[in-house]
């Protein structure tokens, strides 16, 4: 990233990559970040895998295909 001359780089906290940050919008970021994507995957995978293996399991039965 190019800065302008006299200016601060910046610091943002989307894009911090210090795990160790103590700047409060990068620690609150990272955690709100962990809590949502642990529990968004872990909702999705159980819609999807059921979703999946319903529709699978059918589409597989119905052409007489076996898992063996």
């Amino acid at each position: 990233m190019a800065l302008l001359p006299g200016t601060r780089g910046q610091h943002r906290y989307q894009t911090c990559d210090d795990e160790y940050c103590d700047r409060f919008p990068c620690r609150v970021y990272r955690e709100g970040y962990a809590a949502g994507h642990g529990a968004g995957f872990g909702a999705g995978y159980t819609e999807g895998r059921a979703d999946g293996y319903a529709d699978g399991y059918g589409d597989g039965y119905s052409d007489g295909s076996s898992p063996e």
